[in-house]
This record gives structure tokens, sequence and C-alpha cells, in this order.
């Protein structure tokens, strides 16, 4: 009987599918458009300036950590706001972010600064478009202003079409891409980012996350679900205790109720040590003994996190879709949450690599994201994070992106700080490890060119 019932419900299924993808474009064609209602002609090509986008934020409390500096996920949903407002006013439709380049951030955001985002879209295709974004910040109390970094972010505008209350309308209306205008540059500077937004675009077509890494990232995503179920469970060699330590106010201070010395606790299994890099150039490190590590190295898999989050309306857009910058927000939380693991200090998010959102998440969907420090150098490190969005109607699990992000860990007055090594200890961990270094190279390459960029 059940495999009667399935194979009713695979030809069901199937039968849907095939009407849907005849019916789907004349329904699409009949459904009425927003802006053509309202009296509007929609432009076959803008020019550049007819869309820009300027910001003003102002960094508060709220957007720092202990150490009043902004956190990087909190500029990046800036960013996503800004270059998303600038697609939706270039094509005059819902956008949603399909990918973000790399972003390095070459200065702090501090507590108090003022922030000035400028968005526009640097060129456009049939359906999607580039939006290139600066941001500088500005010294409230000297009025300095100074670079801190720029992004270039890829949108797909979508069909503008009112939302479905059924259930037969949200089949029939799925939001299709749709045709955004031309773009037309003016000045010199215009007419040079427009040229080389075509060969990032052919960078990022010839950039396929799921080539020749496919196996290894399907084989560190396995081993992150595996350390997640490892979770609360209780491990024989697990030396990790955490204290009880009673209230000084109903607790006499003395040496027999006092707590043991941070130095006398073990922090983490017992692991050979590996031997520190060696740094190619002298380079100030923190001298401070507080930011002494009370180990040399840690295995990968206790620098695992998990971090877990219910999408809200507040953190979607009109569609229902989630903002990009929320996804990469989280994902930076989770990523700190893992470095602070092994390196007992402050850290800092220093760049992100290229993000693809491979499939969107809405609202009512549960967003797990799950990291793990890759590598350690002197004083910064990769943090691996990655990101699956669980459907609770239909139990459904899938993947959404994934990303590297480089943190550097420094003391109270932002000199960098000596942290443990990463000592990998499967075959899947090596070769996370080891791919590490060509990443970082890369990205050194680009901060040096961005640094090139800036101070010409």
């Amino acid at each position: 009987m059940n495999r009667i019932q399935s194979a009713f419900d695979t030809l069901r299924a199937l039968w849907v599918r095939a009407f849907l993808y005849i019916t789907n474009p004349i329904f699409t064609r009949l459904l009425p458009d927003p802006y053509t209602n309202a009296g509007n002609i929609r432009a076959t090509s803008k020019l550049t300036r007819e869309s820009r986008v300027t910001m003003t934020e102002i960094v508060t409390s709220a957007h720092c950590n202990s150490m009043g500096i902004c956190f990087a996920g909190t500029t990046l949903g800036w960013i996503d706001i800004a270059a998303g407002i600038c697609a939706k006013r270039h094509g005059n439709a819902p956008s949603v972010t399909r990918s973000v380049d790399g972003v390095a951030f070459l200065r702090p955001v501090k507590e108090g600064d003022i922030l000035k985002i400028q968005a526009s879209v640097n060129k456009s295709w049939r359906t999607s478009m580039e939006v290139g974004v600066r941001i500088e910040a500005e010294s409230p109390l000297t009025s300095e202003r100074v670079f801190v970094a720029h992004a270039y972010l890829t949108f797909v505008a979508l069909s503008p079409r009112p939302k479905p209350q059924t259930y037969l309308g949200r089949q029939f209306v799925q939001y299709q891409p749709t045709p955004v205008p031309q773009v037309v540059p003016e000045t010199a500077f215009e007419k040079r980012r427009y040229d080389m937004a075509e060969q990032r675009r052919q960078a990022r077509l010839h950039h396929h996350p799921a080539g020749a890494n496919a196996s290894l990232t399907d084989a560190i995503r396995d081993l992150l679900c595996y350390y997640a179920e490892l979770q609360g469970q209780p491990r024989d060699d697990d030396e990790i205790h955490a204290v009880i330590d009673s209230h000084p106010a109903f607790t006499p201070s003395s040496p027999d109720h006092a707590a043991p010395p941070p130095s006398s606790m073990p922090l983490t299994r017992p692991v050979p040590p590996s031997p520190p890099l060696q740094p190619q150039f002298k380079r100030r490190y923190s001298m401070d003994p507080a930011m002494e590590q009370p180990i040399a190295s840690m295995i990968m898999q206790d620098t695992f996190a998990e971090v877990v989050k219910l999408v809200m309306p507040q953190h979607a857009n009109t569609l229902g879709i989630t903002f990009g910058g929320m996804i990469i927000s989280w994902m930076e939380l989770c990523a700190l949450s893992s470095a602070n693991h092994l390196a007992k200090a402050y850290v800092l998010t220093a760049s992100i690599d290229s993000l693809n959102f491979i499939r969107s998440t809405r609202i009512g969907d549960v967003i797990t994201v799950r990291s793990v420090v890759s590598r350690a150098y002197t004083s910064s490190m990769e943090v691996y994070v990655t990101v699956e969005a669980e459907n609770l109607q239909t139990g459904e699990t899938q993947f959404t992106n994934d990303g590297f992000f480089t943190m550097t860990a420094v003391d109270k007055e932002l000199v960098p700080v000596k942290i443990a090594q990463i000592v990998p200890q499967n075959e899947t961990e090596v070769r996370l490890y080891k791919q590490s270094r060509e990443r970082r190279n890369k990205r050194l390459v680009y901060r040096q060119e961005l640094q090139a960029i800036v101070t010409k």
C-alpha cells in the first residue's frame, strides 16, 4: 500500500511540475506589473547616476564588540542594504543578492565613527547587475575621513508581481528573473568601472565552488555535521570542566574558596605541538602578559562552533527572502566563536572571501551555521563557515552557501597577538589545512592591489 501511495505521489508531483513548466510563462505575462500600472514606462537603459545611493550610518555601542570595534557583519549588512536599494532603483523591481566578492577591511570602524556608504550600478546584463559599494569612515572629533573598504555585489531582479494569497497562486507565481535596463556610463571613471565589471563577471563564471573542490567541500560539511552531533555528549578524555564559583557576597574570599587561576586549568585535550610558522618579515607583536596563550596547539575539532537562527520578518525583504547581509552577519558570529576557541584574545575580522548564495532562504526557515578554524598563522587564522537552511514544514534541509573568514587576534591596543596553531586529525582536515596557504596568498595579493589603488 505504501508503495502504491508513493508512486501516486511521484506521478502527481511530475504532472504538476510539467503543467507549471508549460503554463508559467503565460500566467506570468498576464499578471499585472505595479510599475507600469502606476503610469510609468519601463526604460531600456539608464544612466549610472540615476540609481546612485548614498547612506550615512553612525556606529553605536550596539554595533560594536567589547573593544568598541564595529562588527564586520554589521558593516556588510549596511553594504547589502545600500546595494539592494541601488539595484532595486535601477531595475524598478525587487532584487536579491546573488554573490558577494571578497571584501578586505583596511581600517577597523570604531564606535562613534560616521560611515558614508556609496553604491552605484557598474554594469547590468539581462537580469543581473553588479553594484559597487565604497565605505568611508569619518571621525566626528577631527572630521578626518579614511577609506575602510569596498565591495562588489551581484543582484538578480525578480518579477514585480503581487504576492499570491492562495496555494495555487503561489504555485503559479514563482518570482522569476526579469530583464533590467542597460547601464549607460558617462564619465571616464564610470566607463572604467563598466569595463572592469565584465572582467569580474567572467572570473565569477569561471569560479565554480562545486568544481574541483566539490569532494572536499562535501566532506568538510559532513565532518561539521558529525561534530554537531557530538556537541553535548560527554567524552571519556574530556578535561574541560566548568568551575562552580560562589558569589563573593555570600562566600568569604579566602584561598580555600578561590577558583584556580586560568593558567592552571587545562583548556583543551593535550595534543602534540606543531612547529610555529616563521614570519617572512619582522613585525611587532603584543607584549601584554594577559595575552599570553595557555596552549601551543589545538586540534581542529575543538574549534567547532554552531549557531542556529530562525528567519523572522525583520530579517527578510519584501519578497520574504532573507537579506544576504543578515546571513553574512550570522556567519561572522559563528566564525568569531570558533576563533575565540583558539585565540584567548580580542578577535577582529580582517577579510571575507567571495560568497555565492546557491539557494535563497525565506521567513520561517531555520538557519544552521557551522564553522571551524581551518588553519592558524602567527596572529591570524582562517575560519571555514558553512550554512544550511531547514524548512520546518517539509523537513527538507538544503545547503545554501559557505565561505572563508580571516580573523586577527589583537590586544587592547590593536597590536597582533601570537596564537596557538591548528593540528588537523584526519584526511579531510589535512586537505582543508593544506589548501589554506593558496587561499591566503590570493588574499594578500588582493589586499596589496587594494592598498595600491587607494594610495594613488
